[in-house]
Formats: structure tokens, sequence, C-alpha cells
């Protein structure tokens, strides 16, 4: 057996019980993941939401063997749409060359290293697709005890949105490439405000986000899923 093959076993096997000794994921809902969802009959919302975007957050976390980071997207606009007083549909466009890290675990220089990162060609390609959306495609009461029965991590409760209402289908664009997701999340509409909040995983290598295409171990330290967490704010368009 050659040196090279040798380092590589050895590589491969400390990585193995690293991963083992030390998970570091978030504990929360995993999205649904499948094939964008065609929708043909679009219903006129009677009353329109504007998202806030001063006031609303999306937020990611990004995992590896040795710790997490954490950071932001920026939405540049969007809307929520509803008839007769039930959520139909809308979108949310998000700003991916302001995508950047926020970790206080680590200095400004490190967070600035990796916002750059986050925008190269590696992982977002900002330059090449300067936004991400996710059109809502449908929306359902939630069901307790069918989600707990299908899904083992139904009970994790780290960052998960406590007493959902609904759950939440959309599809996903990212560089170019468009999913559907599904995932719980808590819609309320108060005092004019309709809030929607949800914490989810999501697989990054369904819309080709993969690190260090060269085939290196690089990818092989940053887990797949990477924690999405929603917290909306929309106010009522006057019409």
């Amino acid at each position: 057996m050659g040196k090279r093959h040798l380092l590589l076993l050895l590589q491969l096997a400390m990585l193995l019980f690293f991963a083992s000794a030390c998970d570091t994921t978030v504990k929360t809902d995993e999205a649904v993941i499948g094939d964008a969802v065609v929708k043909n009959n679009r219903v006129v919302p009677t009353e329109t939401y504007a998202i806030d975007t001063a006031n609303s957050e999306v937020t990611w976390i990004g995992s590896k063997m040795t710790g997490r980071h954490n950071g932001l997207f920026d939405i540049k606009e969007g809307e929520l749409n509803m008839t007769n007083g039930l959520l139909t549909d809308g979108n949310i466009v998000l700003d991916i060359t302001r995508v950047r890290a926020t970790d206080k675990a680590i200095d400004e220089a490190s967070n600035k290293k990796l916002t750059t990162h986050l925008r190269s060609a590696d992982f977002f390609d900002s330059e090449r697709y300067p936004t991400a959306e996710f059109e809502l495609t449908g929306i359902a009461p939630y069901d307790s005890t069918k989600e707990q029965a299908s899904s083992p991590v139904a009970t994790y409760s780290e960052l998960r949105v406590k007493n959902p209402t609904h759950r939440v289908t959309g599809n996903l664009t990212i560089k170019g490439q468009t999913k559907s997701v599904s995932f719980p999340a808590r819609v309320t509409l108060q005092d004019s405000l309709l809030r929607a909040k949800a914490n989810f995983n999501l697989d990054r290598t369904k819309w080709g986000l993969v690190y260090r295409s060269d085939n290196s171990l690089g990818d092989k330290t940053i887990y797949s899923e990477v924690n999405i967490g929603l917290d909306i704010v929309a106010r009522p368009e006057k019409r």
C-alpha cells in the first residue's frame, strides 16, 4: 500500500472517529424535499401582506465535526396572499449577495473570510445567482399525531418551533435549481400582522451547494444539512 493511500485511510478513520464522538448538528424538524410543485390554479387574493424586511429574519447554521457557524440571509422583498382569511400563496426573495456569517464564536476577520467563501462559486455563486426564492405552493393544518408518527425528530426541541399550526410547502430555488420543500410552521394573524415562524434542517447538496468540488476531504468535514430559521412579519398592503 502506498503512502498516499495509507494517509487517506488514516484521514478517513479520524473523520469517522470524530463523527461518532461529536454530533454538532441541530436537532429540529427535517424538511421534506421533492420535485418542484406546479401550481396551475392561483386563487385571487382578497388581502395581500407585504413582508416587513426590516423586522423579518432568515438565519442559517452550518455544522461541522468541530463545531458550528451561523449567519443571516437578507430578505430583499416578498408578499403573502390571503383569501377569505386563509393563507393561499406568496413568495420570499433572498438577497444572496448579502448572505453573511455573524458567528460570535469567531473574530471579525474569520467571519469576513467565511462570508467571502459563502458568496463565492464554491457555494452560492452570488455573482451568477444574486437571489434565491421561496414560492409558497401549499399550506395545511398541522396534525401533531400524524407528524409524530412519521418523523423521529418530532420530539427534538433545541431550536424546533413550539406548537406549529401548519405544514407549509413551497418551491425553493437556489442557484437556478428548484426543489419542493415542506416543513412545520407556526402561522398567526394578530393585530393586523401576519407572522410565520419555522425552523428546519435542509440538505444543501440537493441544490448543488457542495464545498470543494475538487473531491478533496473538505466536504466530508462539513455536514450536508444546514439549519434554516424563519421569522417572518408581514403587514397588510394598502389598496
